[in-house]
């Protein structure tokens, strides 16, 4: 089947002047007729379909399955929140309901008594509450609010849905990131406990899935999730096909080196407004052992660093490797929310990918200034320093954090501007370094050369939005939409 798509405007085409493109098996191909068919685009505007840089897919869907505390302050708010929601979804009296999105934790004290076990989780994902019951249900200690290391081990004990609510739950995710434009998504740290319900998952897989492991967890999330027959013949098998079943590869490996900035758990070179340096995830030795794993499998490497302290570590860590070791393990340093000029420059060197949290600047920003100074705040995700210096960098919106859409991280790119409608100015980028930050770049982050443009030969994974981001007011990106989106050349957004 060749389908011409025409009257179309092509915003990261090469050249400027093309209108129209061709899709033959799965691929773009060149605009060469007979056609069996053509479609008139309506003077859409087209773009290559997202690659997510980073999100935790799972956890999105998970919290599908959670009750959201955006609008609850008090205890009481957030026991009316639970209650409420244990009725919409026939739950039982003493059944633990997760409460996620909360902008603050309310005061512990109160929730003792409440008789239904809950755990509220901070919108950040760095911190949450465990009330009495809930400490009793899952055999916790004392203190109701964790931070951190302690809360990530935690939440492994919460119980977790199963049979056709998880399949039911991941099924709303993965026709949420398509509804985002988003054909390529991430399992940003894949453990252990996740490994039997991606057993459960991987039948109902429709989009492509790159997983990363914790280094302890690597060979044997390599041998379970082998890649297989399906999976080569979706990237472009021999029969030709254009299969739109979704792929599972474990892509490398993850490592954590601080908490988070808002929480003053990022680990800085100089203190936080008010004292401390924050939080140290991995001794020196730990994260240059890791960085050797990786090389040695010759797999990827991200590692989560929101400080300039953590990015030290990791730097320095890298800077001991050969650079043939380098190049094996293609590192990707996570957030980089505080980074100093003089880290960039070495950043440069060592060959280092660099991804953005960008949606920070909103989400946090104004805590940042208060946090970090004002000369520290307004710099937050420098995205107009790695562009500058050439550093290939990419976005992302780290699920269930925000929401997994790529045209919400490039309006905060371009505007930086944050809830109280403070602009972080000094570190904005064009629309068009934006775009591609979370196309062309973030397919380039996983070393993929069949996706992230429009051209012959590439993947036909193509979104149509509802108006040319190019062609916007600044202030308008916020209002972009993808209208459908395509992969392999089928349309997996609006559902057939």
């Amino acid at each position: 089947m060749k389908t011409l798509y025409k009257n179309c405007s092509l915003p990261l085409a090469g050249g400027q002047d093309e209108k129209e493109f061709c899709v033959e098996g799965g691929k773009f191909a060149p605009a060469e007729g007979p056609y069996d068919e053509t479609i008139d685009l309506g003077g859409a505007a087209v773009l290559p379909a997202f690659c997510d840089a980073h999100s935790h897919l799972l956890a999105y869907a998970l919290s599908l399955t959670q009750a959201d505390g955006t609008s609850a302050a008090t205890a009481q708010d957030f026991i009316a929140c639970a209650e409420r929601f244990a009725r919409e979804n026939g739950m039982g009296e003493l059944d633990l309901v997760t409460i996620r999105n909360a902008r603050t934790l309310p005061d512990s004290a109160p929730l003792e008594t409440c008789l239904r076990p809950l755990h509220i989780q901070l919108r950040s994902g760095h911190a949450g509450l465990f009330n009495g019951a809930a400490r009793r249900l899952l055999g916790l200690g004392e203190n109701a609010v964790l931070e951190e290391t302690e809360y990530l081990a935690a939440t492994r004990r919460v119980p977790l849905p199963e049979g056709e609510t998880l399949k039911s739950a991941f099924a709303r995710a993965q026709a949420r990131y398509f509804s985002y434009g988003v054909t390529t998504a991430q399992e940003g740290i894949l453990t252990r406990e996740m490994f039997p319900l991606y057993d459960t998952l991987l039948p109902t897989l429709r989009i492509d899935v790159v997983a990363y492991p914790s280094p302890a967890d690597y060979d044997d999330a390599r041998a379970r999730f082998r890649p297989t027959e399906r999976e080569a013949g979706a990237r472009g098998g021999k029969d030709g096909t254009n299969d739109l079943r979704g792929t599972f590869r474990v892509g490398g490996v993850k490592i954590f080196l601080d908490g988070s900035p808002q929480q003053k758990t990022a680990l800085l070179r100089a203190p936080y407004e008010g004292g401390g340096t924050g939080m140290q995830s991995m001794s020196a030795a730990e994260v240059l052992e890791s960085c050797r794993f990786a090389a040695g499998r010759g797999t990827q490497l991200l590692a989560h660093c929101n400080g300039d302290g953590a990015a030290e570590l990791f730097i320095n860590a890298l800077e001991t490797l050969s650079p043939a070791a380098r190049a094996a393990c293609r590192p990707v340093l996570i957030h980089g929310q505080i980074l100093g000029d003089d880290q960039l420059e070495r950043i440069k060197r060592l060959g280092v990918i660099l991804s953005f949290f960008v949606a920070h600047v909103r989400e946090f920003g104004d805590t940042h200034l208060q946090n970090l100074g004002r000369a520290r705040g307004m710099r937050i995700s420098p995205t107009r320093s790695a562009l500058v210096r050439g550093i290939p960098f990419t976005l992302h919106q780290d699920a269930p954090v925000c929401e997994p859409d790529p045209l919400d991280a490039v309006a905060c790119a371009v505007l930086r501007t944050t809830k109280a409608g403070k602009r972080l100015a000094g570190q904005e980028i064009s629309v068009l370094d934006a775009l591609r930050a979370v196309t062309e770049h973030a397919a380039a982050q996983y070393g993929f050369g069949d996706r992230g443009r429009i051209a012959a030969g590439q993947r036909a994974d193509f979104v149509i939005l509802n108006r040319d981001p190019l062609a916007c007011n600044a202030e308008d990106l916020p209002d972009l939409r993808v209208v459908e989106t395509y992969m392999k050349g089928g349309r997996v957004f609006p559902a057939e």
